[in-house]
């Protein structure tokens, strides 16, 4: 993993500031600083830089009574032995090969030493800061304080704006820490709440199909109309090929949602007696304090948490369980703290995330860096993650989710995560019997290569910008590494929500799907596959090399149909589906 070096220091000549401009600029999102002003005597930087809100309209200062919660994250330790150990656990072939380790082996090699959290949390608390309390991987040290408190502690200043139709606050000076934390604190959470959109599109009414897909639809009926009423998750796992796999009785998995889970629990138990579908075992895991995510949270009851849980229980068949990290709100620190949790406790071995937002958000607020490192451990632990790379098209989410292209080129966090599996769209050519016949990049799938994320060189191989990325100061991590159904006029899912049918698409729909493939092929190999994608890059690069024409390596299907707006679905590896969709039954066979 590459870490973001410290603000206002260069790195092989050039500063991060010279590759952000752009996109973000364009899209109004944020303009930055470094700190420079402050005493670097005093002082040291961390990855959480100044945000300011081109676009939005300054409301004033944040009340200074205000409470809030932030998370201080602290490196890792010996990270080149972490990320070393990290990428051979997951690499058929080395030496490390699903050699896992618990969380507390994890912890004992890799933490911050007990010391350097003591340390930190002793400041907290003279600093004024209330319940502090450090995380089992000594990562994360969470605590509460008065904004005025906030301020004060990490030299910075929070103000309010009316961005997108929404209130919400932003720091518009870097997180600073004393200087005798430089080399310990990486980043600071909590400092803004910029709202993550859910990438999930309902078809009301009749379908609009393209023009494109007519004509596909026209070219395979020969071999069997293909079927746009809505397909059952037992349907897609047909399709996909992976209902001749077992069910995935051995396998956990996690989904991050928020609100109060009763009724999407409930309308998991109609889905499973719909669908004479097994009947999964589900606990909830609260990441904050039980009343701050159930009661008035406008989240609850949203038919993405329906979507995500009838999704990956069922095309996976059944799981061992699946376990709900339930978040108080869709903002970056939330979701970091579910994401450490996840890989903390170490209950699933897979979890998805059908949520998302610009990039450049993360970036500077530090939780892309954090969840990198966590994500990091999650993989020597043997967890992979996966995400929806968004429904915007090429364009980033910024807000919400349109189903179409449209704005600025960028990709979607934490889909784009380096240790992420990212989740692209199709439109699913099949058969209500269940065979597949063809997929075409579905036209709001997003995808793209990101400007700040830094790719895994697993990638490199199949990605022209991941092989250049170790020349560019930040950046070059191409998104999705694969796909599936998305598209809610061609082909949308089935879910139920109130007793009553929804047709949905959207990469909210890809993300579950293929955890739930992978969990079935995680059952199959006892739970020893790892990082999804390290995997399936593997299979890639065992048939090609960098510059001869791509060869598709066999369990996948190569889509070569389509576009999301700016990038065409190609033979080989594309910015539009990845490396193609599973065909699960025989990728099984080929991975080890």
């Amino acid at each position: 993993m590459k870490r973001t070096p410290p603000l206002g220091a260069s790195r092989r000549g050039r500063r991060p500031a010279a590759l952000l401009g752009a996109a973000a600029l364009a899209a109004g999102l944020v303009a930055f600083g470094n700190g420079a002003g402050a005493s670097t005597t005093s002082w040291a930087p961390t990855a959480t830089r100044a945000v300011r809100l081109l676009d939005g309209t300054v409301l004033g200062p944040v009340a200074a009574r205000r409470s809030l919660e932030v998370s201080v994250v602290l490196r890792t330790q010996h990270p080149a032995e972490l990320k070393r150990l990290a990428i051979g656990a997951s690499t058929p072939g080395s030496a490390d090969f699903a050699h896992f380790l618990t969380p507390k082996e994890v912890a004992a090699r890799f933490a911050p030493s007990t010391s350097e959290t003591a340390a930190v949390a002793t400041w907290l608390e003279r600093a004024g800061f209330r319940s502090v309390s450090v995380q089992p991987d000594r990562l994360f040290v969470d605590a509460t304080a008065s904004v005025r408190t906030i301020e004060r502690a990490f030299h910075t200043s929070l103000v309010r704006y009316r961005f997108a139709g929404r209130d919400l606050f932003e720091n518009v000076k870097p997180a600073l820490v004393p200087s005798r934390f430089g080399g310990e604190v990486l980043a600071v959470l909590g400092l803004s709440d910029m709202p993550m959109s859910l990438p999930l599109v309902v078809r009301h009414g009749a379908a609009s199909i393209s023009n494109l897909v007519h004509q596909q639809i026209e070219k395979v009926s020969a071999l069997g109309q293909p079927d746009t009423s809505g397909f059952t998750p037992q349907q897609l796992a047909k399709i996909y090929d992976a209902s001749g796999l077992p069910a995935a009785v051995r396998t956990s998995t996690a989904v991050v949602v928020s609100g109060n889970m009763t009724s999407t629990i409930s309308d998991l138990r109609y889905a499973e007696a719909k669908n004479h579908a097994a009947r999964a075992a589900v606990s909830v895991v609260y990441t904050a304090p039980k009343a701050d995510v159930i009661y008035h949270n406008p989240y609850t009851g949203n038919l993405e948490w329906d979507l995500d849980t009838q999704m990956s229980t069922q095309i996976a068949g059944n799981v061992s369980h699946e376990y709900l990290y339930d978040i108080a709100t869709l903002d970056d620190a939330d979701v970091a703290r579910a994401i450490n949790l996840f890989v903390e406790q170490r209950r699933a071995v897979a979890g998805s995330a059908s949520l998302g937002e610009c990039d450049v958000q993360p970036f500077m607020d530090g939780s892309m860096v954090a969840t990198d490192e966590v994500l990091e451990e999650g993989a020597l632990q043997g967890q992979s993650f996966f995400a929806s790379s968004g429904d915007n098209g090429y364009a980033c989410p910024e807000i919400a989710s349109t189903g179409v292209p449209g704005g600025v080129p960028g990709t979607s966090w934490p889909a784009d995560g380096t240790w992420t599996t990212a989740v692209g769209g199709t439109s699913l050519l099949a058969t209500s019997s269940g065979t597949y016949e063809e997929e075409l990049s579905w036209i709001g799938g997003g995808g793209g290569v990101s400007e700040f994320e830094t790719p895994g060189n697993w990638t490199s191989t199949a990605d022209a910008a991941a092989a250049g990325a170790e020349f560019l100061p930040a950046g070059g991590r191409g998104v999705p590494d694969v796909a599936a159904d998305a598209d809610p006029n061609v082909s949308p899912v089935i879910v139920w929500q109130n007793k009553a049918a929804s047709y949905v698409g959207g990469t909210s729909v890809s993300s579950p799907l293929v955890m739930g493939l992978w969990a079935r092929m995680q059952t199959s190999h006892h739970d020893r596959l790892g990082v999804a994608s390290i995997d399936f890059y593997h299979l890639y690069n065992a048939v090609n090399s960098t510059g001869s024409a791509p060869v598709e390596p066999a369990g996948f299907h190569d889509i070569v149909l389509g576009t999301n707006g700016l990038y065409t679905a190609l033979p080989g590896y594309d910015y539009t589906t990845g490396i193609g969709s599973l065909e699960t039954g025989v990728l099984n066979k080929k991975v080890r």
